[in-house]
């Protein structure tokens, strides 16, 4: 189950600075409780979507089964309850199996089943060989519809998520570390600011009860898409929508309507891991695009020039990597991205509704950070300023036009696109409405998009850093930061002419709005 990690941090004082700008709103102290708004909540819809691609010819069937309901519906104080009750009923004992049966019923099948929660959306999926449909159905169902949620399970997999927050991410995943530091900076005192996994004192607090009581609320018919592709007999859709019509209880509820993203001004926060051999930097802002915006096909296409996900097509790529050799991968992107497995495809089913532009500088030597950061700014502000040019639409839209197309390449994840589609209320299918927009696109209105869209002066930064303290002071001090090449390496004169502009470019944040935090205080509460 893959879980974006975000948290509530604890900002530490600089005792004595001077008040911030008065271009910066003021930033909250660490203990401050934010209020949140009286819930609304949307209304359920009256049955499921049925989303259906049966072939003949297929040698599987995969079941999506999709609910509008992810870690925005965590109450306060039991973040990560929707991603724990997901992973009870998909881990965890159903009907009259124990896991442990249904692991031994599936394993002859070769069928793979899981679930994953995202912000707004969670995903149990069961991918099988056609001729098995009728043994791993009702295992599948009984996960959904007569999930044990024993008490026994329940501690298993609290001990396991619990595992994976404390000693996984928190000690080993310094990549996913700064994305979700830098997510719960955008969105912080708004539901999407805590971990989809869960904090450790709330993991710590939830109950069995309370997962049987959030399982009621959330997966229900009128949250529910149900999406079939493969070989499946005629009537199977009509089936599994009635067998799973037993989810309509009277605790059902909709989502909860979503406030708008908070604007907090630029600033940098730099979580202090005195362990860390390498330092990783993120940084974003919150979009107000989302898929069906008119200017959604044109940020796709800026954001795949400025940094296409592991591709060395994107110029943060070229810049950073392949010219200066100072990481693995940069990356930019235009709405929140999971990889999927060790593809270099994003995952489908991990849609929200609210976006953000973030850029990821996969990590870095410590001793470079400084000057890589300022390199990204460097390209960051004239992708702005200057834009791109005629040919750099018309080179992106044919790269984009066959490359996006093996986003598509097999039934699972055209079946998965196709349910976002109706997630975002879209009826034309996503790569076709990429494509027939992107066929008439200017470099004006690319760049025009990126203007209106990209204000760099609600640029956040999230850091992962061995000597935090320091670091802090280098950023804001505005002083030099040489770039230093390996042994052998043979820079263009170009790229020195470059380094020597760019090791004095100012990042614009004062001391005051750079926040200390250290490691063991995240996902702590």
């Amino acid at each position: 189950m893959n879980r974006s990690i975000a948290s509530v941090l604890l900002a530490l004082g600089c005792g004595g600075a001077a008040p911030p700008p008065a271009e910066y709103p003021t930033m909250p102290a660490g203990d401050e409780v934010v209020a949140l708004p009286e819930v609304l909540r949307e209304p359920l819809r009256d049955a499921p979507i049925v989303l259906e691609a049966r072939s003949s010819s297929s040698a599987t069937v995969t079941i999506r089964i999709v609910f509008d309901a992810g870690s925005a519906d965590d109450p306060v104080g039991r973040e990560g309850l929707t991603a724990l009750t997901a992973r009870l009923m998909s881990e965890g004992g159903a009907g009259e199996l124990d896991y442990a049966g249904i692991t031994a019923a599936l394993f002859p099948t070769a069928a793979s089943l899981g679930a994953r929660t995202g912000r707004d959306q969670t995903v149990f999926v069961v991918r099988l060989p056609a001729e098995h449909l009728e043994t791993v159905w009702p295992l599948f169902r009984d996960v959904l519809t007569r999930p044990a949620l024993s008490g026994a399970d329940f501690e298993r997999v609290r001990a396991q998520a619990q595992s994976e927050l404390v000693t996984g991410l928190r000690a080993e995943g310094d990549e996913a570390l700064g994305k979700a530091v830098l997510l719960s900076m955008l969105f912080e005192g708004h539901p999407y600011a805590h971990p989809e996994l869960g904090t450790e004192e709330a993991l710590a607090a939830i109950t069995a009860d309370e997962v049987r009581a959030h399982r009621a609320r959330l997966f229900c018919p009128g949250r529910m898409t149900i999406g079939l592709t493969g070989r499946y007999p005629e009537g199977f859709a009509a089936r599994v929508t009635s067998e799973l019509a037993v989810l309509a209880t009277d605790a059902c509820e909709g989502r909860a309507v979503l406030p708008a993203a908070p604007a907090h001004g630029a600033r940098i926060r730099i979580v202090d891991k005195p362990e860390a051999s390498s330092t990783a930097v993120s940084m974003g802002l919150p979009l107000d695009v989302v898929r069906g915006d008119p200017d959604y096909p044109a940020l796709v296409l800026a954001t795949s020039w400025l940094g296409q996900h592991r591709q060395f097509v994107g110029v943060l790529m070229q810049e950073i990597r392949e010219l200066r050799g100072m990481n693995y991968g940069d990356y930019a992107y235009p709405e929140h991205f999971v990889q999927e497995g060790w593809s270099t495809f994003p995952l489908p089913n991990a849609a929200m509704r609210q976006q953000y532009f973030s850029v990821w500088l996969r990590p870095l030597r410590p001793e470079q950070a400084h000057f890589a950061m300022r390199l990204a700014l460097y390209h960051l502000r004239r992708f702005v300023e200057v834009g791109l040019t005629d040919e750099d639409v018309a080179r992106m839209r044919a790269y984009l036009d066959g490359y996006y197309a093996l986003f598509l390449q097999t039934e699972s994840r055209r079946i998965g696109y196709a349910i976002d589609d109706r997630f975002y209320g879209e009826d034309v299918a996503w790569l076709d409405a990429l494509r027939a927009r992107w066929a008439t696109l200017t470099a004006a209105e690319v760049n025009d998009a990126i203007r209106r869209h990209l204000d760099l002066g609600r640029l956040e930064i999230a850091v992962i850093a061995p000597d935090a303290a320091s670091f802090a002071d280098r950023l804001a001090s505005e002083a030099a930061s040489p770039m230093t090449y390996g042994e052998g390496a043979s820079p263009s004169a170009e790229a020195l002419a470059l380094d020597a502009e760019v090791e004095h470019l100012r990042i614009g944040i004062p001391r005051e709005r750079i926040e200390l935090v250290p490691v063991r205080e995240i996902f702590r509460r």
